[in-house]
């Protein structure tokens, strides 16, 4: 297994050399074999540091607590960091309308994001045989070529080394060097969808052919080829469609869409959903979206995870629903170190060197003069009375936000940077304390939009 995974990081390049690698510990066998495997390859690849995560959410009483002391200890053998974070998934998932599972998905991402920040990489336990699951559930689902081709081995700075080893020979690897690991007694239940498909549904495909997970994923691969050349010629056909727009919605030409093959105006309504959610849209929503393209005008299609898409003149407008919108935040943003607002779907840098931010057209980047910036730096969702100063005068953020006919839903969660009580950012709209050519120490907030 070793030099399966060996061969893996090498093909697909996955962790470079000197990188900081964060790893999600769970404790099943999974992860503390990728944990230990990636340590015994730390020096051969040359990676600055490893750190685990361990994620306690709150759900499994007495034996979360133990799973969370389990990857303690097992760092500590290793000389390993270990950062255990506590969430309340039943609560979360209640506040923000999700089911458990998927809360507790987006959770871990964070926390393992948080960790990383900006340079780090991630690398999580996935194998062949969750790879088959993956496949088969959002096969169940419906959903397109995208879908069926399953977990990437590597997208942005995650990686999943394990992806082509079995099960078995992940538990042969643990027992050959004398790795315990815990069980999670949920994976029995049959609650979940995915339970479901390894308890039930693969067995049977393995009885009608034993190495069906293999094939299965092997298929994903041949698929996420096709995809990767497929998605190049997406990107073209999106600058054609797209329309300008508003803050916080995508806007399409109807009439561009409709003269599109049926399947690349599918990839491109994909694409434009994938804006808001990183849930891949059903087989059932995205016919409802193309039926909504052939409607009059006003008509309005809302979405169980909270988007609602509306013909508007010739125009096909996606935004997230005033009720779905998240609610009120504020965050502190320390330097030199990238902090996520899941509320607002982005990522935040504030930082002293000009070599750290990214000017690109998936990042929002400005630069203040940092002497007139005398108080913490936060980011926050507007409050009674808010106004930014400007050259002559002030104005306030309502205003603002008027002029500029941002929708009543947007105001209520556009991030407005901050210093103690003075907005001095409003996104794309408006600035204070700008830097200039002859300012002495520039400081830089970079914005990047994620998608869990």
């Amino acid at each position: 297994m070793r030099k399966k995974v060996r061969n893996t990081l090498r093909q697909f390049q996955m962790v470079p050399k000197g990188a900081r690698l964060v790893i999600g510990l769970s404790g099943g066998a999974d992860s503390v074999a990728l944990l230990h495997v990636l340590h015994s390859l730390q020096k051969e690849f040359a990676w600055d540091s490893l750190t685990a995560v361990h994620i306690h959410h709150g759900l499994r009483g007495a034996a979360a607590d133990e799973d969370a002391r389990f990857a303690e200890g097992f760092c500590a053998d290793l000389g390993i960091p270990c950062i255990v974070k506590h969430y309340d998934v039943r609560a979360e998932a209640k506040a923000r309308g999700l089911g458990e599972e998927e809360t507790g998905r987006l959770l871990r991402y964070a926390a393992f994001r948080q960790t990383a920040g900006e340079d780090g990489f991630i690398a999580v336990a996935h194998h062949r045989r969750d790879q088959a699951e993956t496949v088969l559930m959002r096969l169940c689902r419906g959903t397109g070529l995208k879908g069926l081709a399953g977990m990437a081995p590597v997208r942005e700075n995650i990686c999943r080394p394990l992806l082509f080893c079995d099960r078995e020979e992940i538990e042969d690897y643990c027992r050959e060097n004398g790795l315990g690991w815990r069980e999670d007694a949920t994976n029995r239940e049959e609650a979940y969808t995915r339970n479901k498909l390894r308890l039930r549904v693969l067995p049977i495909l393995e009885e009608i052919n034993p190495q069906a997970v293999g094939h299965i994923a092997k298929t994903a691969s041949l698929l996420a080829e096709e995809e990767d050349f497929l998605e190049q010629q997406t990107a073209l056909f999106w600058k054609e469609v797209q329309l300008p727009s508003l803050p916080e919605e995508v806007s399409l030409s109807i009439e561009g869409l409709n003269a599109l093959h049926p399947a690349m105006r599918r990839r491109i309504l994909r694409q434009a959903v994938g804006q808001f959610q990183k849930k891949d849209i059903s087989a059932k929503q995205l016919a409802a979206l193309e039926d909504l393209l052939r409607k009059e005008s006003g008509k309005q299609l809302d979405f169980p995870e909270g988007l609602r898409a509306e013909n508007r003149y010739g125009t096909l407008v996606l935004s997230r629903r005033a009720a779905d919108a998240p609610r009120g935040f504020c965050y502190a943003l320390p330097m030199e170190e990238e902090i996520f607002i899941p509320e607002a779907g982005i990522a935040v840098l504030v930082s002293l060197d000009e070599k750290k931010v990214e000017i690109s057209a998936e990042t929002c980047t400005n630069v203040f003069d940092y002497d007139k910036i005398e108080h913490t730096l936060f980011c926050r969702t507007r409050r009674q009375g808010d106004v930014i100063p400007l050259r002559k005068g002030r104005k306030k953020i309502k205003e603002l936000f008027i002029d500029a006919k941002i929708p009543r839903a947007e105001r209520e969660r556009y991030p407005l940077f901050v210093a103690g009580d003075t907005v001095i950012w409003v996104p794309r709209l408006k600035e204070a304390f700008g830097a200039e050519e002859q300012t002495d120490r520039k400081v830089w907030i970079q914005i990047r939009r994620v998608q869990e």
